[in-house]
């Protein structure tokens, strides 16, 4: 069995046990959840069709018309004639049906309360950017541009989670070893020692306070700089991110008054040196080299600047 899907069917059997929503009668009401969702449905559209509840919810029409026979019956819902077209009907929550979803909403909410009232705020936070990040994912709503937030200050934990993502990415896409992340933290080792805030910096793109991207400018003699740490989150390609993380670096580059700046690489990274060709990079040296448990071509590319 698929890995993926076993592990979705497992958190989905967790979930709905964990919220009680497989009973019946769903807290403690005459109602399963489907026909509680049909009134919030209902009361959140103000005024709407049957075909659109089918629609929302994926239900049968079948299904649906015993259901909203019910709410008529006792007397949750109106059948409302519709302006455009007076053989049709709209559907809306009569007062009864209004004051059993308010309750229904307070007994849900203080259920919620429950399951979490032992997090503190930061676990919290990471529940509901979770839960954000897995509508995004499977739904229409993927994730946007405006999603995404910049910043240049570093603060603690910012340096860690880099090197780790790090030796995550490159582990998984270009199978390097642990020499590999070992390297990553003598860079920055090195580069925390020599940190000036005026001539260097290290740009993060984010996504629900969680860092997904960087790149860094680091001073160098005879008005030189290095751009280094250039990564993305393979989840976060093609929003744009990289170029924008690599124009912010090129432009404070610009404004430092650099003369030219260089940056070391391997032939293995194919989209990134795409984009520093299209930035305007270009090739200098080329060695082979055997590090990291492969077999790979060191490269140096360089861009002269016009101060």
């Amino acid at each position: 069995m698929n890995t993926t899907t076993s592990k979705i069917r497992s958190f989905n059997r967790f979930y709905t046990a964990h919220l009680d929503i497989l009973s019946q009668h769903y807290l403690d009401s005459e109602y399963s959840l489907t026909e509680i969702r049909i009134l919030y449905e209902i009361s959140e559209s103000k005024i709407i069709t049957a075909q659109k509840i089918t629609e929302i919810l994926n239900l049968d029409k079948g299904y649906l018309s015993r259901i909203l026979k019910r709410f008529l019956k006792e007397n949750l819902i109106e059948r409302v004639a519709s302006e455009e077209d007076k053989r049709a009907f709209n559907i809306k929550l009569s007062n009864t049906g209004k004051e059993l979803l308010a309750i229904l909403n307070t007994k849900s909410e203080n259920k919620i309360e429950g399951k979490i009232e032992k997090l503190n705020n930061s676990e919290k936070e990471i529940l509901v950017d979770s839960m954000n990040t897995v509508r995004n994912l499977l739904t229409e709503n993927k994730i946007a541009r405006e999603d995404i937030t910049y910043r240049h200050e570093i603060t603690p934990g910012d340096i860690g989670y880099i090197i780790h993502l790090h030796g995550a990415i490159y582990g998984k896409e270009y199978h390097f070893s642990t020499d590999f992340e070992k390297y990553v933290i003598k860079t920055f080792y090195d580069f925390l020692e020599k940190y000036s805030p005026e001539n260097d910096r290290i740009w993060m793109a984010e996504y629900n306070s969680k860092i997904v991207g960087c790149v860094a400018i680091i001073h160098q003699p005879n008005e030189e700089a290095q751009l280094r740490w250039f990564l993305l989150d393979p989840a976060f390609r093609g929003l744009g991110i990289g170029k924008k993380l690599l124009t912010e670096a090129i432009d404070f580059c610009k404004q430092k008054k650099f003369k030219n700046v260089f940056l070391l690489t391997t032939n293995l990274q194919d989209k990134a040196l795409q984009m520093y060709k299209m930035m305007g990079f270009e090739l200098t040296k080329s060695e082979e080299v055997e590090e990291w448990g492969k077999t790979f071509f060191e490269e140096r590319y360089d861009l002269r600047l016009s101060n």
